[in-house]
């Protein structure tokens, strides 16, 4: 028998935020790099229901020192252990008369949630650097919290550095460089838990106009500032979709290659991967995927972690829509194609039950949320309604919803509910109560479903071909193609190839060591599956410098299923120094199957 879920509780948070809900964060952090730690004060204001006694937080390897009330008195608290995920659960004893509590704390230097990296580790080689990694569950880890995505607070900041390094947050920054090395935020927005973040390094400023910008290490900036130069264009057209931009500026810091997404959607600063900047623009939608959560994420989110498909299946057709907007409507077709095939490919190896938009996660690592159907199935149900209902009437109530829930974190039964009250109401012959159902709870894609399609790959379509009747690599008209068409067309060889066929492909093309990440994975997915043990050094190199999970952990899967596992542990151990704390968790306990 199934087990009934509570579809209003977050199973990865034991905060009391239906007791108590903190509304304010003031954090206090001093940075130091020798131990690896942040000395820290947070002071949490709340409101509160009468007969409750207990604020209950969420931490991760905290070290508590004291708990103060309001007026400084000592208040008693306990910490118990849950589990390796989850953390602790901290819990204060708070009077009648409390509204806030003052906790001051340090961090371990093995919080999941920070990555320190020694001066070695960064491009300019002579200072160190830091920053966060909040979603899904890591905020605990530096901050003591209701780390849940039910719980929205605004917060300010006081940040010290102490040698002569910018501070820079998810919040209101400054480009003066403070003299006592104390810098100042302010989010008076409220936003999720996991959009908190800070980083601390050698960062210089480019501006992209008066209200985007880029924060990167200097030998970085003006490669970053090329290849990101549309994202004022990018917010004009998500302006014209979806109202003003909420969040006063859009400003982006490119990292350092060992953070472990893509990017992440942190108010007014965006994280953004290096492995982005392919120096033709070809990566850019993962700019355009993190400025659409501005809305759809960030202004409207998911209340618990099963939720997540209301963030990001909504964000990546948004997203589609910004590319086809600035950089017209082939490639916009060409990367939901692409899309399209990485949702095909991930439903050939996840089990039936696991392919519904909300993510059966109650009970194991959020981590697991993030896979395809949350954001492509989901993307794919987002643009069957926009093709039933037409762009336009679409395009407004997709206008609706974000206005009606902004600053809210919701359920998938929530939407639902809306979408009874909205969709089926005033387009009841776009679409019926029973096919919503059977989109958002139904395993797998629906049997209606058709998949998008572009003339554009016809061309790649015609060469594969070519490959199959023998015609060697060189024979091949790739006049003209685009990134997208390499990706498909990698995807689309033969699961089996012969090492006369890899060299040849490879000799022509030169895909092994291509400086585009995105091809290079996909290359060497389909190299070491064939045994094409040329790679494997390139393999390692790639693996030892870029830290994305997206990468990282599809290509030890890959080593390990082609029986490289001694290859594989020796790349990681040499590796894994250099990867994110959250990224290292996960692939220890892929390690310890060997």
């Amino acid at each position: 028998m199934r087990k009934l879920w509570d579809n209003n509780r977050d199973y990865h948070s034991v905060a009391n935020t239906d007791q108590i809900k903190v509304h304010h964060l003031q954090l206090n952090l001093d940075v130091d790099f020798d131990k690896q730690q942040l000395v820290a004060q947070a002071t949490l204001q709340f409101n509160r229901c009468e007969d409750c006694n207990e604020l209950v937080l969420d931490g991760r390897d905290l070290i508590i020192d004291t708990i103060t009330d309001n007026s400084g008195r000592l208040l008693e608290f306990s910490i118990e252990h849950i589990n390796e995920r989850q953390g602790e659960k901290i819990i204060i004893a708070v009077g009648d008369d409390i509204n806030q509590v003052t906790i001051s704390y340090r961090t371990s230097p093995k919080a999941q949630g920070l990555q320190w990296l020694t001066p070695e580790q960064t491009l300019g080689k002579q200072v160190p650097y830091l920053f966060s990694q909040s979603q899904p569950v890591n905020a605990r880890s530096w901050i003591p919290l209701q780390d849940t995505p039910k719980a929205r607070i605004t917060f300010s900041a006081a940040v010290k550095v102490n040698n002569g390094l910018r501070a820079v947050m998810s919040a209101a920054n400054s480009d003066i460089m403070p003299a006592d090395g104390v810098f100042q935020f302010e989010m008076e927005k409220p936003i999720p838990t996991h959009l908190l973040a800070l980083a601390v390094g050698d960062l210089a400023y480019g501006a992209i106009s008066d209200r985007c910008g880029i924060y990167t290490e200097p030998v970085m900036l003006a490669k970053a500032l090329a290849e990101f130069e549309d994202t004022e264009e990018m917010i004009l057209a998500a302006e014209s979709l979806l109202g003003p931009y909420p969040w006063d500026r859009y400003d982006m810091i490119v990292l350092p290659p060992s953070f472990p997404f893509g990017g992440m959607e942190n108010p007014r600063l965006a994280f953004i991967t290096p492995t982005l900047i392919a120096g033709d623009k070809s990566l850019v939608s993962t700019v355009a995927h993190e400025l659409a959560h501005s809305w759809t994420g960030n202004l409207v989110s998911n209340a618990t972690w099963r939720d997540l498909w209301l963030n990001e299946g909504f964000t990546t057709y948004f997203t589609n829509r910004l590319v086809e907007k600035i950089y017209g409507k082939e490639q916009a077709e060409l990367e939901w194609v692409i899309e399209f095939g990485r949702l095909k490919e991930e439903m050939i190896s996840m089990p039936l039950a696991a392919q519904t938009l909300p993510a059966n996660v109650q009970q194991q690592d959020a981590n697991d949320a993030f896979n395809r159907f949350t954001y492509d199935k989901a993307s794919m149900f987002v643009h069957e309604l926009e093709a039933r209902l037409g762009r336009n009437d679409f395009d407004q109530f997709l206008f609706d919803y974000v206005q009606h829930f902004k600053f809210q974190a919701i359920t998938t039964e929530t939407f639902i509910e809306y979408a009874k009250q909205t969709l089926l109401v005033q387009y009841p012959e776009a679409i019926s109560e029973s096919e919503l159902m059977t989109w958002v709870y139904g395993e797998g894609l629906p049997q209606w479903f058709v998949g998008p399609t572009s003339i554009s790959l016809d061309k790649v379509d015609l060469a594969l071909q070519q490959l199959k009747l023998g015609d060697s690599a060189a024979k091949l008209n790739v006049a003209g193609w685009r990134v997208h068409h390499w990706q498909y067309f990698i995807k689309q060889l033969p699961l089996q190839l012969t090492q006369l066929q890899l060299t040849d492909l490879d000799s022509v093309f030169g895909f092994s060591g291509s400086q585009n990440a995105e091809l290079a994975c996909d290359w060497y997915s389909v190299a070491i599956r064939n045994n094409y043990e040329i790679v494997l050094p390139k393999v390692a190199a790639f693996l030892g410098h870029i830290g994305r999970a997206k990468f990282v952990k599809p290509l030890y899967n890959e080593l390990l299923i082609a029986g490289y596992e001694q290859q594989a542990l020796a790349i990681f151990q040499q590796a894994r120094a250099g990867y994110h704390p959250s990224l290292q968790v996960q692939l220890d306990a892929l390690m310890q199957q060997l």
